[in-house]
Formats: structure tokens, sequence, C-alpha cells
């Protein structure tokens, strides 16, 4: 997609979309969307509910397949093509990810509990991605106590 009117991300883009299209069924949900996004740059989709802007996220992190459409991601040295990774790759190759809008804390748990909760991926990691935290595994043993610690701390200074 090339533009005269030289602007940083038409340039040299990090992002480029060019005509994304998904579609499920008979429903168009993004139709011919086109647009790039640069490099330290703030780039925002707006527009009413239901008008597709999830679904463009769905598509550039992997988590729907685009009907239609090129999605580039430009990295210093390399060029990722994300309509032809599946999400996996995208995250952990591409380096793209989301998270979901969860600002609710749940209110069965304490105030310490919710910010061990918020942890969740370090001691994830350190269970090996298991159920290794049931069996009292070494290294979620010691990230369970450096998340509590930290949780404290937050708790003290924040």
């Amino acid at each position: 997609m090339s533009n005269a009117t030289g602007q940083p991300w038409e340039q040299n883009p990090l992002l480029e979309v060019e005509h994304l299209t998904m579609r499920f069924g008979g429903l168009v949900a993004v139709d011919d969307l086109s647009f790039n996004a640069g490099q330290r740059q703030i780039t925002a989709l707006i527009g009413p509910n239901g008008a597709g802007k999830t679904t463009v996220f769905n598509c550039l992190t992997g988590f729907y397949r685009p009907t239609v459409g090129r999605i580039q991601l430009h990295h210093t040295d390399e060029t990722f093509l994300l309509e032809r990774m599946d999400g996996y790759r995208i995250n952990k190759v591409a380096k793209v990810a989301r998270t979901f809008q969860n600002i609710r804390l749940f209110g069965n748990l304490t105030v310490l509990e919710n910010l061990i909760v918020a942890q969740h991926n370090k001691l994830m990691h350190a269970s090996s991605w298991t159920i290794g935290g049931l069996f009292g595994l070494k290294t979620y043993r010691q990230a369970e106590r450096k998340a509590i610690e930290l949780a404290r701390y937050w708790l003290d200074h924040v």
C-alpha cells in the first residue's frame, strides 16, 4: 500500500493491513479494511459497537484467520505475514500478543489473593504450564513466594 503524502507510517510502516475481510458465513464483520501503523506512532481503531474492531484485533493476533487480506508486520530484520501464521507463532515468533479487558476483581478473594492472581503468568511458567503447582514443584514454590512478597510490597507501597 503506497501513498504519496510521506507520513512516517506510510514511508516505513511497522504494520501494513491490506484489504482485510472477515466473513462468518453470510455476515461480513470486516469488509476490505486497509491501513498502516508506524513505529512510535499512535494509531486508533474507532467505530460504533458491532463495527468489527474486535474482529480486526482477532485477525491481527491470530485468533481468527482472515477470509481475505494481507497483514504484514515489519521487525528490524524480518517481515512476518501474520495472516499465514497460527496464533502461537504470531505470539512466539512475531512477538504479537493481546490482552483481554478484565478489570474486575474476584469478589470472593482477598486483596492479597487478587494481587497474586494478577501474577498468574509467572506462576504458570514456574509450573511448566501444567498442574506442577499442585505437586509442589520447587520452581513453583519459589515463584509463589516471590508473588506473595511482590503482592505485599504493592499493598504497602502503592
